[in-house]
């Protein structure tokens, strides 16, 4: 694929960090091969990385690292 599926402009391949949910918790994945658009900045995956990523998520690969994140509210502001 050389051109990106929702805005026409060129794909190049990158690693990228994903933020992925599987039953009730997230994973980063770091360094997965993604195709990305240069214009709108879009991801595309392969069907081989899809399997990657399945691999590591469900097959409960040994994380490299465990990061805290804060969570926050949006119901907690006067916009919402």
């Amino acid at each position: 694929m050389d051109t990106c599926l929702s805005c026409k402009g060129h794909v190049e391949e990158k690693r990228v960090t994903h933020l992925q949910a599987y039953h009730d918790q997230w994973y980063i994945v770091e360094n997965l091969p993604a195709l990305v658009c240069r214009q709108c900045g879009e991801r595309f995956f392969t069907a081989q990385v899809y399997d990657v990523l399945h691999r590591l998520v469900v097959g409960g690969a040994e994380p490299v690292r465990i990061v805290e994140v804060p969570v926050l509210d949006a119901s907690q502001t006067e916009e919402s």
